[in-house]
């Protein structure tokens, strides 16, 4: 209303505004005046009746704004300490009502500028068309001068008399009939609209001094409550109650007490003075828990009827064995539903605030139960919900039972009675639920369960150590934050079935490998992105905003959004000049952290699915070997880019000056500098390498060593033996060093095996068994690629006449990767060749002479 009033005024003061322009001469431009000032006044005067219209509709809802805010304050003046639902219910009211006045305040000092405007505007213009000659303004400068020596007395007299008469003449300095005619029709609106906007200055001056008045009113309400607040949030976070144990010790004095604050508060004869009775009696309490009973059964009736008909009915039903188990959870969340539909209709059809108020908590309690149900629903079959639904039980019943505390305003005095061991016995009965039920239950449930359990617990503890108040609102925030996680985690599900299905269709896979969150490849990075977007990116934010929403919620219920507010966003950690560390800086940063994650993993799978498409074709369909592609250095580029540029904004989130990171920046310059030469030397080695000198897959050969490059990071490349070792050379070692890259220039090896026949067999013979014989071996490895080179062939040379054989040598091209299985597997087929065509392998022989001397007889 306000913000309609203010555009209708900006609307009032632009109609028709007169934009005489350069006329073709004085008296055209006075009758174009003339008309421009008639129509303004017109449209004036009809718009300036919608204006007073909207003025009192206006001023009507300003006085209800101050009897509003008149009932707020005594509220909240009149609360006691002792009764912090009643006393934060006060504080939110207050609170909701200055902000939201403030939201939407009218901006009265911007409507008196711009009246004032109009007004000098009409008020200049209104001079100058009297100023027009003939003047209609009273000449004040004239002085009767007396004749000079020598002059004429009546000369003087004269030239006045001659002045006056251009008055009445057809001067042409002067205007004529006509243009005098629309001058005088020119004034009299101009002084029409003047005398308006002095009207309206003074009525939006009047209506300014009253909204100063209530904003000055409301801020001091405001004002009172947020010290309220501060109270509030001291007693429940900070000093808390007498621990359980020593209210125990005063239990006969703390039954009185409750007996005075329960007649207090629900007696009926302290709510009715001389037949005035309060909307928030005891009466009206518990005819609210008799409408809540009518309406659950009520529901539950008539979804019992209406799911057992559709199950008979519907042959897709009737037919369906999951359906016909989950019937029963189906009845729950119909009636679920239907109550909170029913409660809505009464809340918008009722006047009653506590109604209003009550109404507002149920809704969102069994919308929170109705997502847990649905959530079960959608994501298991009737097995599985029948053993998992207990394990959320216990905390849906104890939920409940917390918003009744709510609902009722329940004092503190019975709440730090009657809820710690409440709170025990909900506990020890999940933890039976978690031992005794629940042996179908997907694991994902199982977690959540045990999580409740150990929240539960904490709670616990709190209450019984005198926060009770504080482990309320920490289980209420669990039991939204549940609701909200079971929400994804059935989100996350359905994703990753389509997904599937989805994969199994556009690739034409009978069993697609179902990627999870962590384990995603993005070899299918064209089909997947969008998946890969909500699972990695859009689930994991919406965790994050979860836990933001939840606690906000749960304040909420408590009317505790101012403290959760400031506790939220208000820095814990400020160091004037270093950085401003809060909680909601924390969780939008994490929030990135995903987008950033899944932004660094899409352009890697991008680059590579172009990369090898590109290579592919390059090589005719072959099978691209990870060394031919040269990954490494565009990953650790992207990821040096992407995650610097996440660095920065988290210092440019967290407020770190420049100064700051200049003077961090020197003091690591000058104290580490010395200490980072091996490492800086180390990283431009590693970067010279993934330029090309080096990839991984690549096998090399250096101090004797041949393995195959495992990884190659800004300090040390690492190598994987041949006997499956694992061994990492330093970059700026490995720089220096000659080793040699065995599939730099192509992926093939020369391989050398020697043997021996006796002599006088025939070599080219032999020759030719062998080359036969080894080509015959040629096949493709799990790459596609052929493991023996067969356009080089084999050959077998002869090297040497040795004392007991012929020395040839067999070559061979084969895969570096395939060479050391393949040089075995040739060595068995040559001798076995040479076996079957009986030629003779010679071992060595030696012909050993016994030289003796006789130096003496032997005794006999």
């Amino acid at each position: 209303m306000k913000r309609i009033l203010f555009f209708l005024f900006l609307y009032l003061i632009s109609i028709h505004t007169h934009a005489v322009l350069n006329e073709k001469n004085l008296e055209h431009t006075l009758s174009v005046l003339r008309i421009e000032l008639a129509t303004t006044y017109h449209d004036l005067k009809q718009s300036t009746a919608l204006l007073k219209a909207s003025s009192e509709k206006q001023h009507q809802r300003m006085i209800e704004t101050m009897q509003k805010s008149n009932q707020i304050a005594l509220m909240l003046y009149s609360q006691k300490t002792s009764y912090t639902f009643n006393l934060t219910y006060a504080c939110h009211e207050a609170s909701e009502q200055y902000r939201e006045f403030t939201a939407h305040m009218m901006p009265y000092d911007e409507i008196m500028q711009k009246v004032d405007m109009e007004i000098a505007r009409y008020t200049e213009l209104i001079q100058t068309l009297q100023s027009l000659p003939p003047s209609l303004v009273r000449d004040t400068t004239r002085i009767d001068l007396p004749p000079l020596k020598g002059e004429h007395p009546g000369a003087v007299g004269q030239l006045h008399n001659i002045s006056d008469s251009l008055k009445h003449s057809s001067h042409p300095f002067l205007l004529s009939t006509k243009g005098q005619e629309d001058r005088e029709e020119c004034l009299k609106f101009s002084r029409i609209i003047l005398r308006q906007y002095k009207q309206m200055k003074k009525s939006f001056s009047k209506d300014s001094q009253h909204y100063e008045h209530l904003h000055k009113h409301l801020k001091e309400v405001f004002s009172y409550a947020q010290q309220r607040y501060k109270d509030i949030q001291k007693s429940i976070f900070v000093n808390g109650e007498t621990n359980y144990f020593t209210t125990l010790s005063l239990l006969p004095y703390k039954v009185k007490q409750l007996k005075r604050e329960w007649e207090d508060k629900y007696g009926n004869k302290n709510f009715e003075y001389n037949h005035v009775q309060s909307d928030w009696r005891g009466s009206v309490i518990f005819g609210l828990i008799f409408i809540v009973i009518f309406y659950v059964t009520l529901s539950f009736l008539i979804s019992n009827i209406i799911v057992r008909i559709m199950m008979k009915k519907v042959s897709w039903l009737r037919n369906n064995e999951d359906m016909q188990l989950k019937m029963d959870y189906i009845i729950i969340a119909a009636s679920l539903i239907l109550f909170t539909i029913a409660i809505m209709a009464m809340h918008t059809f009722m006047h009653h605030n506590f109604i209003i108020m009550a109404c507002q908590l149920l809704v969102s309690f069994y919308w929170l139960v109705s997502v847990i149900i649905i959530s079960l629903l959608i994501r298991l079959n009737g097995r599985q919900i029948k053993s998992t639904l207990p394990l959320f039980t216990p905390i849906i019943m104890l939920g409940f039972i917390v918003i009744i505390f709510r609902i009722i305003f329940i004092p503190n005095t019975l709440v730090n009675l009657i809820f710690p061991p409440i709170l025990l016995i909900f506990t020890i009965w999940q933890l039976v639920v978690l031992k005794h039920k629940g042996s179908q239950a997907p694991s994902s449930d199982k977690l959540y369960s045990w999580t409740s359990f150990l929240l539960m617990c904490a709670a616990t503890v709190i209450a019984w150590s005198g926060y009770v108040l504080m482990s309320v609102q920490i289980f209420i925030w669990w039991l939204i934050q549940l609701a909200m996680i079971l929400t994804i985690t059935c989100a996350y599900d359905f994703l990753m079935a389509r997904e599937e299905r989805y994969l199994k269709k556009a690739l034409n896979l009978k069993h697609p490998v179902r990627q999870g969150w962590l384990s995603r490849d993005g070899k299918n990075i064209e089909k997947t992105w969008f998946y890969d977007f909500l699972i990695m990116a859009a689930l994991p934010v919406a965790i994050v905003l979860s836990v933001i929403f939840s606690l906000l919620m749960a304040a909420d219920v408590f009317d505790l959004t101012e403290i959760c507010t400031h506790i939220f966003f208000h820095p814990f950690l400020d160091i004037e000049g270093v950085c401003k560390l809060s909680l909601d800086r924390i969780f939008f940063l994490a929030a990135l952290y995903f987008i950033f994650n899944y932004l660094c993993y899409i352009i890697k799978a991008t680059y590579r699915t172009i990369r090898t498409k590109r290579l592919k074709k390059k090589n005719k369909g072959i099978s691209i070997a990870a060394t031919q592609a040269n990954f490494t250095l565009f990953y650790n580029v992207t990821t040096f880019f992407v995650w610097g540029s996440y660095f920065i904004l988290a210092l440019i989130v967290l407020q770190v000056p420049k100064s700051g990171i200049s003077i961090v920046t020197a003091g690591l310059a000058t104290g580490v500098g010395f200490a980072m030469k091996d490492l800086m030397e180390n990283f431009f080695y590693g970067i010279s390498l993934m330029t090309g000198r080096l990839r991984v897959g690549d096998w090399i050969e250096c101090d004797g060593i041949r393995g195959k490059v495992d990884s190659i990071t800004y300090q040390s490349t690492q190598i994987i033996t041949e006997d499956g070792s694992i061994i990492a050379f330093l970059n700026s070692a490995l720089f220096n060093k000659n080793f040699e890259n065995l599939t730099r220039n192509h992926f093939y090896v020369k391989s050398k095996i020697n043997v021996g026949i006796a002599y006088g067999s025939d070599i080219a013979h032999v020759r030719k068994l062998l080359s036969d014989a080894i080509l015959k071996m040629a096949h493709k490895n799990a790459s596609g690629r052929d493991i023996l080179d067969t356009k080089k062939g084999v050959s077998v040379l002869l090297t040497n006449f040795g004392d007991n054989s012929i020395d040839l040598v067999v070559s061979y091209w084969t895969l570096v990767s395939e060479k050391l299985g393949f040089d075995c597997q040739v060595k068995e087929v040559v001798y076995n060749t040479l076996n079957e065509y009986h030629i003779e392998i010679p071992f060595p022989q030696r012909d050993l002479h016994i030289v003796s001397s006789v130096t003496g007889s032997l005794p006999s």
